[in-house]
């Protein structure tokens, strides 16, 4: 199989000149050198030969497409190390299975899922028919729950991981318990005189003036909500634990993609950004 272009003819020239002993000028270059036969690759150096069969020209396309798969390469054959596969990164203050239960995957491709082989730092915790799982934790006690999806993005598609990381608390000393001879402090005097538990206004059991019956007001404990003719308004002591009960999450989007070889390889550089 004769090539078509100038720059296969450019490639396989390369490829021929690395098998003979000169010095590879890409990784993939060497990994087509190894995998192609000397005989098949003189062939599609040479633009004017016909003298490869089908049968050889359907192997060494398999071959091609198989070195070609761990990494998107550009139209010169030449590794895409330098791209920046990561498109936006953002926070979010939000429960978090709440947020990440919003946003619907897509199912993953056999290739994309095959590919996470190649990202050899870490081993997913699931990998699931819509979502990869990644639970990790460093030296210094800081826990990440990362989940990766693959979104639906104007005709096209990218990868979006959701990240949670919280540091571990280090479990509080339990405080002693008071034995049945400590002091448990001095206790008010007993003077002597009950108190007046009339209902007309005079002091409680409990030593708080009582308001006679009819005048008594409700008192509002704080953080508790009140109730109004348009709805429950939440005090700002409910809104403040209801912020703090919401979780840090890091957003990050990949570049768009069409094709599943493309996904598969951006995937491997994908995990490569994250902070896993």
């Amino acid at each position: 199989m004769p090539s078509r272009t100038k720059k296969q003819k450019s490639f396989f020239q390369k490829v021929v000149a690395v098998q003979r002993g000169e010095p590879s000028p890409s990784t993939y270059i060497s990994k087509v050198a190894d995998a192609i036969s000397k005989e098949d690759a003189e062939h599609f150096a040479n633009a004017l030969s016909e003298k490869v069969n089908l049968r050889a020209k359907k192997a060494i396309v398999a071959i091609l497409k198989d070195c070609r798969e761990p990494m998107y390469l550009n139209e010169e054959g030449e590794e895409t190390d330098t791209a920046d596969v990561v498109a936006t990164t953002f926070h979010k203050k939000e429960q978090w299975a709440k947020y990440v239960r919003m946003y619907v995957g897509q199912p993953l491709s056999p290739k994309e899922t095959e590919s996470l082989g190649n990202f050899k730092e870490k081993k997913p915790t699931k990998i699931a028919r819509t979502e990869i799982w990644y639970d990790t934790s460093d030296s210094f006690g800081v826990s990440r729950n990362t989940v990766i999806k693959k979104m639906k993005d104007g005709g096209q598609f990218s990868f979006v991981a959701f990240q949670k990381q919280k540091r571990v608390e280090p479990e509080k000393p339990k405080e002693p318990e008071l034995g049945a001879g400590e002091d448990l402090g001095s206790m008010p005097p007993d003077l002597g005189m009950p108190p007046d538990t009339g209902m007309g206004g005079g002091p409680s059991p409990m030593g708080t003036p009582m308001a006679p019956i009819g005048e008594q007001t409700s008192i509002s404990m704080p953080g508790d909500s009140t109730t109004t003719s348009t709805g429950t308004v939440t005090s700002p002591e409910q809104k403040e634990k209801e912020e703090e009960e919401k979780d840090d999450i890091i957003v990050t989007k990949s570049i768009l993609f069409k094709d599943e070889i493309k996904g598969a390889a951006i995937l491997v550089e994908f995990l490569k950004k994250l902070n896993l």
